[in-house]
């Protein structure tokens, strides 16, 4: 019976992330081609659709808005999701841009708190991804006293009282030409 379950389970989880890939797929789609005009007319809900389906991995090497944007999205998204350490592990490549990305936004709080943390647990932000970090990583997912615990508590904590989501919006605003 476990096994049964569990294989039912599997394709329940299967069917929920095609549906999940078909929702991204049809949301790019539908914003592919908005000019900034259409974007300045959007809802701060519906711009942050727009540019959460199309930025993607390209655009870390593209300095300026997309990157800015982007790398506080990954941040952000992996955060809320898994904490500092899934953030470390999933995003590697972005961990450089972030700081300059959050004062960017003018996310004071944000840089601030990271950094911190960044400086505590002498993390050197070119090298995430290396053994070290890579330890701290595993030691984030198996113990309830890693360091970055501090930070996902913090963090969450502010993010109630001030999405980052809310600054990227304010932020894309203020540069649709570059972004559209």
């Amino acid at each position: 019976m476990g096994l049964l379950q569990g294989l039912k389970d599997g394709w329940t989880f299967l069917k929920t992330l095609h549906t999940i890939e078909k929702k991204a797929q049809a949301a790019k789609v539908r914003w592919k081609n908005t000019t900034p005009k259409e974007a300045a007319a959007l809802s701060d809900e519906e711009l942050w659709e727009c540019l959460t389906a199309w930025l993607d991995d390209d655009a870390l090497n593209t300095p300026g808005a997309k990157r800015t944007l982007y790398t506080a999205y990954l941040f952000d998204l992996e955060v809320q999701n898994g904490g500092l350490c899934q953030y470390f592990g999933n995003c590697p490549e972005s961990v450089p841009y972030l700081e300059d990305a959050l004062a960017a936004l003018g996310a004071e709080p944000y840089r601030a708190l990271f950094h911190d943390v960044v400086v505590k647990q002498d993390v050197d932000v070119n090298l995430v991804g290396n053994s070290g970090t890579a330890q701290m990583v595993h030691c984030g997912e198996q113990c309830e006293q890693c360091p970055l615990n501090t930070f996902d508590s913090a963090y969450y904590a502010l993010h109630i009282t001030t999405p980052l989501e809310t600054m990227c919006v304010r932020y894309a605003r203020a540069h649709l030409q570059e972004l559209f």
